[in-house]
């Protein structure tokens, strides 16, 4: 359930890919204020009303640490994301804004793609769907959400918070179903093979690493890497981690489905290693230098960098443009992979953009120049 899955799953803009694998509870209710204290909304930073720039939920586990789905981080741009921490009715309470200085994903982290569409990102179920981000400074004076040290059994009941779609979009008003107040509904836990009997394909179902919900209500788009509480003697606990629904089986939002979290009691090591290794942060953009003229040789210049790779690979892209829709979209320079380009006669007349791929311990980030 990804609004950087699903809703913004994979944006290609001047060749720009940005990932995300759900929606804003849909059936919930309204949290009562103050309940979450600890969630956690990652936005796409813009000047657009705060709601449509939501992508993905968190949990804030430990003062400068947040717990979220690795599908909303991996191969995406840290630079282009900010927390809100304790947002309620996102054009009323935004919340309060901490920078983030970087963040890492679960190694074992890998999508399954749903027989339905195997290309497809957004129907895609999810391995050792964990990440945490590391703000830029501690936090204190908000309650934190512990990670579960077991998980709840079959039959026990969870809450999910979220605020994700409402509703399936209508495209007549593609607004309507954003997820302004923060919702959460009660969910009952189910064992592996009734989850499994939901989806595409059992195939699909990781079952050591996730963790299945069935209700009346159900996670959608934007909902992704949002919290799944249990509430235990000691208090309330994180269980799970919002990473896939009814998408996978070819549903809409609102549809009855099983829900999929990333068990997190089972990834409990990882959310709260000491230090965690980071994914590559840069505090510039990638720059294209020289002249885009038939014979002549452009330079794809790193950024600076805050959190350096460990390995960095290069990639030219050039448009075209979709005759039946006037739709532009960028591929790649067949060959192009260094940090320069020998610009073809037929290329000179593209508009052309380079791509990082910046990898380390902790994760990859895409990062792409401006167009030429």
């Amino acid at each position: 359930m990804r609004r950087i899955l699903t809703v913004c799953a994979a944006v290609l803009a001047a060749g720009t890919a940005v990932a995300a694998p759900a929606l804003a509870v849909s059936g919930g209710e309204p949290a009562q204020a103050g309940a979450a204290p600890w969630m956690a909304t990652i936005t796409f930073k813009g000047d657009q009303p705060l709601v449509q720039r939501e992508s993905c939920g968190g949990a804030l586990i430990a003062p400068d640490r947040v717990a979220t789905a690795a599908h909303c981080l991996d191969h995406g741009d840290p630079t282009h994301l900010e927390v809100h921490l304790g947002g309620g009715t996102l054009s009323q309470e935004p919340g309060r804004v901490v920078p983030i200085a970087g963040w890492s994903v679960d190694p074992a982290f890998r999508l399954i793609p749903s027989p339905l569409d195997p290309q497809s990102f957004e129907k895609s179920s999810a391995a050792e769907d964990a990440a945490v981000i590391k703000l830029a400074h501690p936090v204190f004076g908000v309650p934190t959400l512990p990670v579960a040290r077991t998980a709840p059994k079959p039959g026990s009941t969870v809450d999910v918070y979220g605020h994700g779609l409402t509703k399936a979009p209508d495209p007549k008003d593609p607004t309507a179903a954003l997820g302004d107040q923060l919702k959460h509904a009660r969910l009952s836990v189910i064992d592996d093979r009734t989850c499994a009997a939901g989806l595409a394909d059992p195939a699909m179902l990781d079952g050591p690493s996730v963790l299945c919900t069935q209700g009346t209500a159900t996670v959608c788009p934007g909902d992704s890497g949002g919290p799944l509480v249990e509430k235990t003697p000691l208090g309330d606990r994180l269980a799970g981690i919002v990473s896939f629904a009814g998408e996978t089986a070819g549903k809409q939002c609102g549809e009855p489905t099983v829900d999929g979290f990333g068990d997190a009691a089972a990834m409990r090591s990882f959310l709260t290693q000491p230090r965690p290794p980071l994914a590559p942060m840069a505090d510039t953009e990638p720059a294209i230098t020289g002249t885009k003229a038939a014979g002549a040789t452009l330079t794809c210049e790193a950024p600076k960098w805050s959190t350096p790779p460990a390995k960095a690979d290069y990639a030219w892209y050039y448009n075209k443009v979709d005759p039946s829709n006037g739709f532009e979209f960028y591929v790649p320079v067949e060959g192009a992979t260094s940090p320069t380009l020998t610009v073809t006669p037929d290329l000179s007349g593209h508009k052309l953009n380079c791509g990082i791929t910046a990898s380390t311990a902790g994760g990859t980030v895409l990062l792409y120049s401006d167009v030429v």
